[in-house]
């Protein structure tokens, strides 16, 4: 159409637009990163909405009540009743008919971070502790090679039981004066060394991401600008 501004124009003028409220953080809270805030929140909640609506309700209960077989029906009768119930939530006088499934959801959710903090952490990183001391795992296998893996594994090891020694408060005796032995405070100090190293380099690689980004966004303005005067003058 004659005269219609094109959707590129209007996707980079908004991003241009964004990205200069949010930057204005630099110098203090200020309405416009406030109106940049809301507009993203507001927008991430609708979109989080419409997600759940269509993919959860539509897809995965609704449908198969209307249009699935008894066995799909009967299953998705539980989910519908629980569902139901959680909406007493919202009244005064039958928030206790929320309550039972609210339990059931902390308890489900419990749970599963257990378990997948047991199989998805620690599980593979006792595993990987002692791979480097596996002599068969490893291709190399002259001397420099086992040299270098058992090593590696050393300091690991090392690492990870002063580490553990840093959390290490208890306390024996019939006059317990809350203080470690020279032994322990001496592995503590390690392990507060081992635990700064270790959050610095997490700090170091968030920094080194967020600078990517920002690198990032402030390249894709001036390409905009570009493209805005490359018209004009054109």
């Amino acid at each position: 159409m004659p005269g219609s501004i094109p959707t590129d124009l209007i996707t980079g003028f908004l991003s241009f637009l964004f990205t200069i409220l949010i930057l204005s953080y630099v110098v203090g809270d200020n309405p416009a990163f406030r109106l940049a805030i809301h507009a993203f929140v507001g927008v991430s909640a609708g979109y989080v909405a419409v997600v759940v609506l269509q993919q959860i309700i539509v897809d995965k209960l609704l449908l198969p009540l209307a249009s699935g077989d008894l066995l799909q029906r009967v299953i998705n009768v539980f989910p519908l009743f629980l569902s139901l119930l959680l909406m007493g939530k919202v009244f005064a006088r039958t928030e206790a008919f929320g309550r039972p499934v609210v339990a059931l959801l902390v308890g489900v959710g419990t749970a599963s971070a257990v378990t997948g903090a047991i199989l998805g952490t620690i599980f593979p990183q006792i595993l990987a502790s002692a791979q480097p001391f596996d002599l068969q795992v490893h291709s190399d296998s002259t001397l420099g090679g086992v040299a270098g893996n058992f090593l590696t594994g050393s300091i690991a090891m090392f690492g990870t039981i002063v580490t553990l020694a840093y959390f290490q408060f208890t306390v024996l005796g019939k006059n317990p004066s809350g203080k470690r032995g020279r032994v322990m405070n001496f592995f503590a100090m390690l392990g507060q060394i081992f635990i700064a190293i270790t959050l610095g380099a997490i700090f170091a690689g968030i920094l080194a991401a967020s600078l990517t980004a920002l690198i990032d966004r402030i390249q894709s303005l001036v390409l905009f600008v570009e493209q805005i005067l490359s018209n004009f003058i054109s």
